[in-house]
């Protein structure tokens, strides 16, 4: 067995193996000093037998559904929260002094009613919205507290979104992903639709959720969809999961190409190292050996190879690690 296969399977049973964290919904629940951040979700989802009520805190939810599905979260972020982490109460009861939990949620009738929720959100003449489209093995609770996570930690002083797509929430549902991606463009172009008829809209998407944005700004702009895409303030590819050939053939085709485009990369990424080998081609996007290969695209790379913290496999460093937070808070402002 090759060491690249032995590590693949080592990966694939480790991460089988660990507990995945679930939304602790506490009504009411907040500590003192915690940080309530508001987190809209877009799903198409499906919800499990018997948890049309609580949607948003099943742990699996892999089901692919063609309708949409709004609400707002509250997460209540603890008063000693550490930049670049997620305080999971498990395996301990959920306690919002510790921890992070939903102190409240709102489901919406429809997108009228999201569309809405977000207007009163905003700040007072803000007509801007943050789109976070989550990546590969990632369940509904991870997208949730991720974006609430990101948010705090970046100071978003404006309404975020997650595009909370169906994925298996399993290392071992990488093929199943990649179909989900293809079955989510129409819903990531209906979200799109609908957030810029009142808004301007930064995507920022993280590994294989960068395919669907591509994928999704390219059928839109085949399609006549351009003044859709003109009315986005830019677009953020973390760590993106895409052959690099397949990248090129999507810009060419997005017009017009958003501005200002970010891709933040690693050559330490573990994850697409993964990826690579399954796919049978030497790196990913977010890993680009030869960045000469996009000079005539209008993109910005941020190599972030050289930044230490953050999760071990290098593949979350752009919300984990402080040091890249720090630095691309600063960019930002």
């Amino acid at each position: 067995m090759s060491r690249m296969m032995f590590a693949l399977c080592l990966f694939l049973t480790v991460s089988a193996c660990a507990a995945r964290g679930v939304v602790s919904i506490l009504p009411g629940a907040t500590a003192a000093n915690a940080v309530v951040q508001p987190v809209y979700v877009a799903t198409n989802r499906n919800p499990a037998s018997g948890e049309e009520g609580r949607l948003f805190q099943q742990q699996f939810g892999e089901n692919r559904d063609a309708a949409l599905r709004y609400v707002r979260m509250d997460v209540s972020i603890p008063p000693g929260h550490k930049s670049g982490q997620i305080e999971w109460p498990a395996p301990e009861p959920p306690d919002p002094a510790r921890h992070f939990v939903v102190s409240g949620e709102q489901m919406f009738a429809g997108p009228s009613e999201f569309l809405n929720g977000l207007q009163n959100d905003a700040p007072r003449g803000s007509q801007e919205i943050v789109l976070f489209v989550h990546g590969y093995n990632v369940n509904n609770a991870e997208a949730v507290y991720r974006l609430a996570q990101i948010a705090h930690d970046f100071e978003a002083k404006v309404p975020v979104v997650a595009y909370s797509w169906p994925s298996a929430g399993s290392p071992r549902g990488y093929a199943y992903d990649r179909d989900s991606v293809i079955f989510s463009r129409d819903g990531l172009e209906t979200l799109l639709t609908e957030l810029t008829s009142q808004n301007r809209v930064l995507i920022v998407a993280h590994s294989m959720g960068s395919q669907l944005v591509m994928e999704t700004l390219r059928q839109m702009a085949i399609s006549g969809k351009g003044s859709v895409i003109s009315r986005l303030s830019g677009v953020a590819l973390i760590s993106p999961d895409i052959d690099e050939d397949v990248f090129l053939q999507q810009a060419k085709r997005i017009k017009p190409f958003p501005q200002p485009f970010m891709l933040l990369v690693s050559a330490h990424d573990k994850i697409l190292d993964l990826a690579a080998f399954l796919t049978g081609k030497p790196t990913r996007l977010g890993s680009i050996s030869d960045p000469g290969r996009l000079a005539d695209l209008p993109v910005e790379i941020i190599d972030l190879s050289d930044i230490e913290g953050g999760d071990p496999s290098g593949h979350n460093t752009a919300f984990t690690a402080p040091a890249a937070i720090a630095l691309l808070r600063s960019l930002g402002s």
